[in-house]
């Protein structure tokens, strides 16, 4: 292979890596610098509540989470098969949209990792798909 092949060939080794190390999406330990509640998926925010634009809300007789803008243009609801608590994993089925669609993922497995009673916040991390999800029960 002469110098000119391996140059030319640089720009998509390049862009290899980077897609890759996009992929993977964030860690654990990063998830856990988070404190606003959203739905992150891969490497950061796909939605973050702002009390000026969203609401939050839950039914904890059925184990549901959600945050919405008015018109429920943007949103995602976290439908948990248990009451999510910490060291527990509870498996759950995500709906959220996207700027032209709305996804659902069914029978994930989150692992509830932390929980603040003070705020009525609760970690969920997917492992598996890089989802953290940052609920808060209402007190």
């Amino acid at each position: 292979m002469t110098r000119n092949t391996i140059t030319s060939f640089a720009p998509l080794l390049i862009l290899l890596v980077l897609l890759t190390s996009c992929i993977q999406g964030i860690s654990l330990e990063e998830f856990h610098n988070e404190s606003d509640i959203g739905l992150i998926i891969r490497n950061g925010y796909h939605l973050r509540y702002d009390e000026n634009k969203y609401q939050t809300g839950c039914n904890e007789m059925r184990n549901e989470f959600w945050v919405m803008d008015d018109n429920m243009a943007n949103y995602f609801i976290l439908k948990c098969k248990s009451f999510p608590e910490v060291g527990n994993t509870v498996e759950a089925d995500l709906i959220y949209t996207t700027a032209d669609d709305v996804k659902t993922r069914s029978g994930l497995s989150f692992r509830v990792t932390d929980a603040d009673s003070g705020t009525g916040k609760i970690w969920l991390w997917c492992q598996s798909k890089h989802i953290g999800v940052i609920i808060e029960v209402l007190q």
